[in-house]
């Protein structure tokens, strides 16, 4: 963002308030509970699904990971901005 450029603290606050959201659906494992009654049913999957259902638990496990890092480095780097006000115009006399 060229720094010259308005802030837009309201859509900001809304964007991180859709990701809170987001992020919150993210954490709901109520549909991953399903995956362990699938899991012990006879047969339920082929050499090749398995390595593919494997596959994106594990690609999933890994981007979990890198979002608990984002999330500590937005909040560590928000918490480490200072304030910095602007210069007040000189007064008119």
């Amino acid at each position: 963002m060229d720094h010259h450029e308005k802030h837009d603290i309201p859509s900001l606050e809304g964007r991180i308030r859709n990701l809170s959201k987001q992020l919150k659906h993210v954490a709901d494992d109520t549909d991953l509970e399903e995956m362990f009654v699938f899991l012990h049913r006879p047969g339920w999957t082929t050499p090749a699904e398995y390595l593919l259902v494997s596959g994106i638990v594990d690609v999933m496990h890994e981007h979990a990971k890198a979002m608990v890092s984002l999330k500590q480095v937005l909040i560590n780097g928000s918490r480490a901005v200072e304030l910095n006000p602007q210069p007040l115009p000189p007064k008119a006399e």
